[in-house]
């Protein structure tokens, strides 16, 4: 059956079609669905959505771990899994007539917001533009989400995070200051690009409630790079001429210091996984800078001139962290957190991913959710980052974040849902779905 969210939600009744696939188009829609929107999913027959293939790790039947899954309808990677909660798949091919057929229907008679990041011209070229639509849909939301916007001499050009980060800016100031360029951990421009989408559309659906229209939101992975550089950009766009570019300062801070990760001591070795620890601490004025001094017992690094202003700590950024590296690494990092700890000083220690969300404040915060997958069994995602002051679906289950959790839709199989958004949404019948079964048009997932 098609599911909606329960009636308590944000954005109940909003209804998505979701064309999109990797990272930015899914996290937006992921949003939008996590706040009570019904999303639809379309993806291609045979091998959906790309990361549904971006793997190890893979899970299969029962949650077993897979190196190499044979086929995608006996298992699932992580990645998927990551950005594709609460969604409902649709697997058809929209190079078929009657597949774009199904697309055209769905996007003119049910859909109130559409987002896509295929390169610019595809959606033009099946009969599924924002111009063709709107005339039929005209209060129709359109997101399209590109490489390097709709228009423009790079406007055709394919673009993935790591290519924007590069071509951008940020890897220039990622990495050791005497090392190389470095990507970010994470697609942090995918993400960020995503979370502005699903900001464009909500202002746009505000738009429609004053004018009944809707219209389109065209944002791109290198509008949001250039636009998250933030105090970089603005301190280069207004340098002298002839400045030097900002540098790559590892964990440290162009404007801030000290603003940066430090090694402590390391612990007594207890097994071939003992490592180095960090300790992260951030003075971002004087007095933070004064009492980091005080609890370190520095009292000369305190009274010292050089240090007695941040732009003195800034200019000399190498004398002051040479004096704080030696001292940090007299004690563990647990040590120097128990000790910082309560002294009003931004601080906190450097932890590994399973560490973060072991941790007793993402456990209070819930960022683990645990969902019944129907192939997987029981799988973990990480949980919403946004809170309500009713709660998420709390009228509806009992007010607790866990509860809300349970209810949400697990990431979907590839064509898990075709045969209920055929048969409810467009109301074919058993002879029709048959039809495009048999002809490859659709495809549908059977547990």
């Amino acid at each position: 059956m098609v599911m909606s969210l329960a009636s308590s939600s944000p954005l109940r009744g909003l209804r998505v079609l979701d064309f999109s696939r990797v990272l930015a188009g899914p996290w937006c829609t992921m949003l939008l669905g996590d706040a009570g929107a019904n999303v639809i999913k379309l993806e291609r027959t045979g091998t959906g959505d790309d990361t549904r293939s971006w793997g190890p790790p893979f899970l299969g039947k029962d949650g077993q771990h897979l190196t190499k899954p044979s086929s995608i309808s006996d298992s699932i990677s992580t990645y998927f899994l990551s950005v594709n909660r609460n969604k409902q798949s649709v697997a058809v091919d929209m190079k078929k007539t009657e597949g774009q057929e199904i697309c055209y229907r769905l996007a003119t008679e049910w859909a109130d917001v559409i987002v896509e990041n295929f390169k610019v011209g595809t959606m033009e070229r099946l009969g599924l533009g924002y111009d063709t639509l709107q005339h039929q849909n005209p209060g129709l939301v359109y997101c399209s989400i590109t490489g390097f916007g709709n228009t423009g001499p790079l406007s055709t050009r394919p673009g993935y995070d790591v290519i924007i980060s590069g071509m951008y800016g940020l890897m220039s100031i990622t990495g050791d200051e005497h090392g190389d360029p470095a990507k970010v951990g994470v697609a942090i421009t995918d993400i960020l690009t995503g979370t502005l989408a699903k900001g464009g559309i909500l202002a746009a659906l505000h738009e429609r409630h004053h004018t009944g229209l809707g219209q389109r939101v065209d944002t791109s992975l290198m509008e949001t790079q250039l636009a998250s550089l933030v105090n970089i950009a603005s301190s280069s766009l207004n340098a002298p001429p002839n400045s030097p570019p900002p540098k790559r300062r590892g964990t440290g801070h162009e404007s801030i210091v000290p603003y940066q990760t430090f090694r402590c001591k390391t612990p007594h070795a207890i097994d071939s996984t003992t490592r180095d620890e960090y300790i992260v601490v951030g003075a971002g004025n004087d007095m933070q800078f004064q009492k980091l001094c005080q609890v370190m017992n520095l009292p000369t690094v305190a009274s010292d001139k050089r240090f007695a202003t941040n732009a003195g700590r800034v200019a000399h950024r190498s004398e002051l962290n040479g004096l704080l590296e030696s001292k940090f690494q007299e004690k563990s990092r647990d040590e120097w957190v128990a000790l910082l700890e309560g002294k009003g000083f931004p601080m906190g220690p450097v932890r590994t991913v399973p560490e973060s969300f072991q941790c007793e404040q993402a456990i209070h915060r819930e960022m683990t959710m645990k969902m019944d997958h129907p192939l997987a069994g029981i799988v973990s995602v990480p949980g919403s980052p946004v809170k309500y002051s009713g709660g998420l679906l709390a009228e509806a289950l009992g007010g607790t974040q866990q509860q809300e959790n349970s209810y949400c839709l697990p990431p979907p199989m590839l064509g898990e849902h075709t045969k209920d958004i055929l048969t409810e949404v467009l109301k074919m019948d058993p002879a029709e779905i048959e039809h495009l079964v048999t002809g490859s048009v659709v495809e549908c997932w059977q547990k």
